[in-house]
């Protein structure tokens, strides 16, 4: 099943945002947003802002399978996490 950039950008941000909200994620997790994000770096119209995060989001998911505190890395994370959901956030309401 195809994803539009739409529903692509929403799971971004439920799967970023529950992070910040319980401080847990799944390895699973890590993997699905860097599938995400490739997905949308490849697509042409992706909103500019949005282009700029990420591959700080890419990497903060590649880094994010080899720790060894998943809660650490979102805690030391957290201000990147606060600034990602607000670009995605504007760029969801863009491709509506």
């Amino acid at each position: 099943m195809c994803l539009t950039e739409h529903n692509q950008l929403t799971l971004l941000h439920d799967l970023l945002d529950e992070q910040l909200l319980y401080k847990t994620v799944e390895l699973e997790e890590y993997r699905q947003i860097k599938k995400l994000v490739q997905a949308m770096i490849c697509r042409k119209h992706t909103d500019a802002s949005l282009k700029n995060i990420l591959p700080e989001i890419y990497y903060y998911s590649m880094k994010g399978e080899t720790v060894h505190s998943y809660k650490e890395h979102i805690i030391h994370n957290e201000m990147n996490i606060e600034k990602w959901l607000k670009t995605i956030k504007k760029a969801r309401m863009k491709s509506v």
